[in-house]
This record gives structure tokens, C-alpha cells and sequence, in this order.
């Protein structure tokens, strides 16, 4: 567990690897498996980054990049 002050960041990345969990399990059921996950992973790091956006520190890394990137 993480102290209850600070690290807001890390609690933010944890927070965006459970919400793709749930949903990478579901595209092993899915008859297109690969772009489902794809799909999955974007729409969550998207959520991240919003996140991300939405605070006044550094932003992860990944969060600047644009496109395929």
C-alpha cells in the first residue's frame, strides 16, 4: 500500500493497470483478440493521461506522445 500523502502519481498508474485488467481478460474471449486489446489498452491510457492532464505536476512521458506513438 501506498502512503496516504504524495504519490499520486503512482496511484494513478495503478488505477489505469486495474481498469485494463478487467478488460484485456474480456479480449481473450474475443474473436479478434490482438485489436481488442489494442482498443482496450488506448481507451485506458487515454483515461491515464486525461488524468494526467488534470493535475498541475509532470505528466508522464507517455502522455505527450501523439498518434501511433
Amino acid at each position: 500500500a501506498l502512503p496516504t500523502t504524495g504519490y499520486a502519481h503512482l496511484r494513478r498508474q495503478a488505477a489505469a493497470l486495474q481498469a485494463f485488467r478487467p478488460r484485456l481478460d474480456a479480449c481473450c474471449h474475443h474473436q479478434s483478440p490482438l485489436p481488442c486489446a489494442r482498443h482496450a489498452w488506448t481507451d485506458v491510457l487515454d483515461g491515464f493521461c486525461t488524468d494526467e492532464f488534470g493535475v498541475k505536476t509532470r505528466q508522464f512521458h507517455c502522455c505527450r506522445q501523439q498518434g501511433s506513438a
